[in-house]
């Protein structure tokens, strides 16, 4: 660690399985949310599947105004506890609590379950916010050392893929387990378990990850120095539309996402019909996370040897064909399907490079421009990952509606071949247009390597005129 004016390197082993441990605890509601919400609602609380894709954009709509709020006043929040391990805890007491009630059923009539439906939704995705989008931005407040940055995002993505893992094998079970039958209880019980275990591992990683005040006070100051372009809202958001590399990891994300939590969000129905073996289930949909799960850990050193952009596009090529084997079939053989599963889960690597190539756009335009955003950045890509996966589920569940899906009633042949698309084609699609933006991406690693030194001895300097 150094001392005096130099910017101190305050992350260790520690640190970095602490962040990592954070990330699996936010996986116990945000991945049950994606994996099991849309079926939760149409076959366990009773709406309609046009009336939950209706809320899941609705609630996404105020998602557009609350998300980039929540980044421009983490932008604006400099604490001795540190502003955004601040926000983080608050919002984890309040994921707790609404994870719990969305997963509940109230004993109102329809109109009444349904309005009841979109506060705890909504609530749900606002505690989120306030949660994640500082845990996001917490990398780059903690070290400015870019191989500390990659283990602690590789670190973050590893234990969300074990957290989502563990949830996918587990949920099931202890929903059958906990509700004996009755699934109403099943689903609340089960998420008021994810609750206790979670809240304590969040507390513990705020209390462990803490932010560097020199690396957070070089970057106000420098923001300071350009007046309203580094501390205005509007300034915040011309910082982000004229960012052009930053832009292009934003649509990658979008398509990305709406490729993969899409999937999620609908796989279950394509494993309880189209492969029509429950006690196969949780097996299937978690198989691709036990493949990301051995992979992470060497997404740094892949990353070293190739650069983050080449790892990226190679993992939505490998994620493609897994979805065709899918969609091709036969689906109903289980060892092919297992066979599938696995080479799809080969192409979720792409996860671990995402946060890193946001801090290497916002490194470069800092760079050319003197002004940096951190929270304002990352709350737009939880933006893009909270807009895309509703809109993804809600065409999901739209195509299958359009070939006859209804909640309850028999399945035809058509019926089966709409779940089979709107699981396996739509994220295909998505998949591939998520390969465009990176192919505009032109930031590498030896050009991230001399910017990165430039800005080390700025912020040097101006903590030296303090």
């Amino acid at each position: 660690m150094e001392t005096g004016n130099r910017v101190k390197e305050s992350v260790g082993r520690i640190q970095v399985g602490a962040y990592g441990m954070g990330n699996f605890a936010c996986q116990l509601s945000f991945t049950m949310v994606n994996m099991y919400l849309a079926y939760f609602y149409t076959d366990v609380f009773g709406l309609s599947a046009a009336a939950v894709a209706t809320l899941l954009l609705v609630a996404k709509v105020w998602d557009g105004v609350n998300d980039p709020m929540m980044g421009a006043l983490m932008d604006k929040t400099y604490t001795q506890v540190g502003g955004y391990r601040t926000y983080m805890i608050a919002g984890a007491v309040a994921l707790v609590v609404f994870t719990i009630l969305t997963f509940s059923v109230p004993g109102f009539g329809d109109s009444g379950k349904l309005v009841y439906a979109y506060v705890t939704y909504i609530g749900l995705g606002m505690a989120y916010t306030v949660m994640n989008v500082p845990f996001n931005a917490l990398p780059s407040r903690m070290t400015d050392n870019p191989k500390r940055l990659n283990q602690l995002f590789a670190s973050s993505m590893w234990a969300g893929g074990l957290g989502s893992t563990v949830l996918g094998m587990c949920t099931m079970p202890l929903i059958l387990m906990l509700g004996k039958g009755v699934q109403e209880a099943g689903y609340q019980k089960t998420a008021i378990v994810y609750a206790v275990v979670s809240l304590p591992m969040v507390l513990l990683m705020v209390r462990l990850c803490k932010e560097n005040p020199d690396i957070a006070k070089a970057k106000e100051i420098a923001s300071a120095k350009e007046g309203e372009k580094g501390t205005s809202f509007i300034g915040f958001l011309k910082s982000i539309f004229t960012n052009k590399n930053l832009l292009c990891v934003y649509a990658y994300m979008f398509c990305a996402m709406f490729s993969q939590i899409g999937r999620a969000s609908t796989a279950f129905y394509y494993y309880m019909f189209c492969v029509g073996n429950m006690a196969w289930a949780s097996v299937l949909m978690s198989v691709g996370g036990l493949v990301g799960l051995v992979l992470i850990p060497f997404v740094p050193t892949l990353i070293g040897k190739f650069g983050k952009k080449k790892v990226v596009i190679v993992s939505q090529i490998i994620q493609i064909i897994g979805l065709v084997m899918m969609f091709a079939g036969p689906y109903t053989n289980i060892p092919y399907t297992i066979a599938a599963n696995l080479v799809y889960g080969l192409g979720g690597g792409y996860s671990a490079c995402v946060g890193a190539m946001i801090v290497d756009a916002l490194d470069n335009y800092e760079y050319n421009t003197g002004v940096r955003n951190d929270g304002v950045a990352f709350a737009f890509n939880g933006l893009m990952t909270k807009i895309s996966a509703a809109i993804a589920g809600s065409i999901g569940l739209m195509v299958m509606a359009a070939f006859g899906y209804t909640n309850g009633a028999d399945l035809t042949e058509r019926a089966l071949t709409g779940i089979n698309v709107g699981v396996n084609i739509v994220p295909l699609a998505a998949a591939a247009l998520a390969i465009v933006p990176m192919l505009i991406f032109d930031l590498n690693e030896e050009k991230m390597t001399a910017i990165r030194q430039t800005l080390k001895e700025r912020r040097e300097a101006i903590l030296k005129e303090q």
